[in-house]
């Protein structure tokens, strides 16, 4: 909804199978209500809508999933149908961007376009947000598709249909496989904004990549920094293979002095020394601010596993994740699958604006009121809820020694863990700490 006011349309409305009654529908900024003299009104939040359809002048409002699920009609609004069902949705659009921890202006902008993408073509909403985009199809049995700025590769006019093409770029994600096209089409004269917003996120993510491989090698020569920053795009882990002669000063500007050094030096001893398979990641705090970068660290490990740190001022904690399903590890890992893992983390980071709690909070912690934020970011972001069912334990930097005692522990339980539900032994003792730590009881 554009503005935060109350709106109220009157018509009729029934439950499906039951008799039409004389309704009013109230529409408020955070939920709606279904009002029927002589019964109990029904209130529902936008999110709960699972499905908005239309049709012959009436909308059907489909409420929840499974056995408690209702479907709702609303008929004979008249002229103020399409206003009902554009409320419905825009409602539920707002609500579950900001549930995923992004967060709209009241007048931002929600159109309405004609896409084709992946074998599918239908008409979605879109939103532009400071990290990528949103599409979200007005038939529900499609998936959103979430495009991070940094995936976004070329921008093409195409005049002849009044649409733009947008290319993928970087991994294949799965609500874009093969990094392939999107098109909006029949937009008109409109179609050259939409390709602005589009072209501006882009750039915004390699400008703020290069600021921040200036910011950590401003001696390096031109060439070495260019490279680097087309490698370390938004939330893309890069690997001493990829990013070549940078490799070395980067290490060096990111984890070359305390309290890192020691453990990013103890996970790479771990997994190999020189030959361990590691990453940098960078991504800034908020979009165009590179002068607050946020950067972290990834190392496969032994035992099917892969440590994150995130290098900043209040990180205390290593994090490590599976691989692979623990039934499926049989001692090596296969290609790709590593790589996967660290994309698939650093994605979720990028999703969920650098907040770890998500992942990593004990299901009785989870299920706290206090947590109710991480809840709805769970539900309403596919990547933050794949991390969190790879996450196996975080350690505390309480002292070297035990910080080490408990990853060399941790890896060689996981090693011949094969039941996805088991959890490592040492765990609740590291939560304890952390928790301590915070000033939590």
């Amino acid at each position: 909804m554009n503005q935060p006011d109350v709106t109220q349309l009157h018509g009729e409305a029934r439950r499906q199978g039951g008799a039409a009654s004389p309704a009013t529908v109230v529409l408020a900024p955070d939920g709606f209500t279904i009002v029927i003299a002589g019964t109990p009104p029904v209130a529902a939040g936008y999110r709960d809508a699972t499905a908005v359809t239309v049709d012959a002048g009436s909308v059907r409002v489909r409420l929840g999933a499974g056995d408690g699920a209702e479907t709702w009609l609303l008929e004979r609004f008249g002229t103020h149908t399409g206003a009902l069902a554009r409320g419905l949705r825009e409602g539920r659009l707002r609500q579950r961007l900001a549930d995923g921890l992004v967060q709209l202006e009241d007048d931002a902008e929600i159109d309405l376009v004609e896409y084709e993408a992946s074998g599918e073509a239908g008409v979605g909403q879109i939103v532009y947000h400071d990290r990528g985009v949103v599409l979200a199809p007005v038939d529900e049995r499609h998936p959103w598709r979430r495009v991070r700025r940094a995936d976004i590769g070329s921008v093409e006019p195409e005049p002849a249909v009044g649409g733009v093409r947008i290319q993928g770029a970087g991994r294949s994600l799965p609500e874009n496989p093969g990094g392939a096209a999107i098109r909006l089409l029949r937009m008109g004269a409109t179609s050259t904004r939409h390709a602005q917003r589009w072209s501006a996120l882009r750039d915004g993510a390699a400008v703020d990549a290069a600021a921040i491989v200036s910011g950590l090698i401003p001696d390096a020569p031109y060439g070495v920094r260019a490279s680097a920053s087309a490698t370390l795009l938004e939330g893309r882990p890069a690997s001493p293979a990829t990013l070549g002669e940078a490799w070395g000063p980067l290490e060096r500007a990111v984890l070359g002095h305390p309290p890192f050094d020691e453990s990013y030096a103890a996970l790479r001893a771990a997994a190999g020394g020189e030959t361990a398979a590691r990453w940098l990641v960078a991504a800034p705090e908020r979009p165009g601010a590179p002068e607050v970068p946020r950067l972290w660290f990834l190392v496969g490990l032994p035992g099917n596993l892969v440590a994150m740190e995130l290098v900043s001022e209040g990180a205390h904690a290593t994090y490590l994740f599976r691989v692979v399903p623990r039934a499926a590890f049989t001692g090596t890992l296969p290609a790709r699958t590593l790589e996967a893992a660290i994309a698939d983390v650093s994605e979720a980071l990028i999703d969920a604006r650098f907040l770890r709690e998500p992942m990593a909070l004990p299901a009785a912690r989870l299920a706290e009121p206090e947590a109710l934020r991480y809840r709805l970011a769970l539900t309403a972001l596919p990547s933050l809820a794949a991390a969190r069912a790879r996450f196996v334990a975080r350690l505390v930097h309480s002292n070297t020694e035990a910080w080490t005692a408990a990853l060399q522990d941790v890896v060689a339980w996981h090693a011949t863990a094969r039941d996805d539900a088991s959890e490592w032994p040492g765990r609740a003792a590291q939560e304890g700490q952390i928790d301590e730590a915070a000033g939590q009881p």
